[in-house]
């Protein structure tokens, strides 16, 4: 268990160099003034999306007035409101559609905003799965590594392991899940867990489990 808990704490101290790195290059990108220079890219893209639905607006109000001017005052007008009902129609459709098209597209991830994540990512995998892994395993608490292997399956957590390369979430959850079953467990089953498993830490904890195993064979 002791090499499981110094893997542990190794991983632990890489993401914490992680989160270093990340608030490093944040600060330099600071200074070189490029987070004003973001910030001001995406409030520009605010202001022109602002545009873009004022021009729809501005276009329907028009057409609502061209429809009611054809239907109310159709006879009294010398000439045709046809041509300019469809060309305010035009004027509504370009901007809807652009606005569609525009919004399709995925955001693009700008530097501050990868690092940022980075840094979060982190900072959730050591306070959410690595700290309370080490304390589950030293207190041999199932209840909390039954937690743990519910949580690191789905969700923000199993984002954050995928994106920092610290394993499959779902063969992480079922090492865990191995490793409560222990007593019941084969050794089969166990070398089977193990060779899916990539987290450095969930291998070494299924390694002891699998060299336990063995003896008591």
């Amino acid at each position: 268990m002791k090499e499981v808990l110094k893997e542990i704490d190794t991983r632990i101290k890489r993401l914490e160099a992680e989160i270093e790195l990340a608030e490093s290059r944040l600060e330099f990108l600071d200074k070189i003034g490029a987070s004003s220079r973001y910030k001001l890219l995406e409030k520009r893209q605010r202001i022109s999306e602002m545009y873009v639905l004022f021009f729809m607006l501005w276009g329907f109000i028009g057409l609502v007035l061209l429809l009611y001017l054809k239907y109310r005052y159709a006879e009294m007008l010398p000439f045709s409101l046809t041509p300019y009902i469809l060309l305010m129609v035009f004027f509504i459709l370009l901007p809807a559609g652009y606005y569609a098209i525009s919004s399709r597209k995925p955001e693009e991830e700008t530097p501050i905003d990868y690092l940022n994540k980075r840094e979060r990512m982190a900072r959730l995998l050591i306070n959410r799965f690595y700290k309370p892994l080490r304390e589950a395993l030293e207190e041999n608490d199932n209840v909390k590594l039954k937690e743990l292997a519910d949580s690191i399956s789905m969700g923000e957590l199993a984002r954050a392991a995928e994106e920092l390369n610290e394993g499959n979430p779902k063969t992480m959850a079922y090492a865990l899940y191995i490793y409560l079953a222990r007593d019941t467990v084969s050794s089969e089953e166990i070398q089977e867990a193990l060779a899916l498993v990539k987290n450095k830490p969930l291998k070494i904890l299924l390694s002891t489990l699998l060299k336990e195993s063995s003896s008591k064979q």
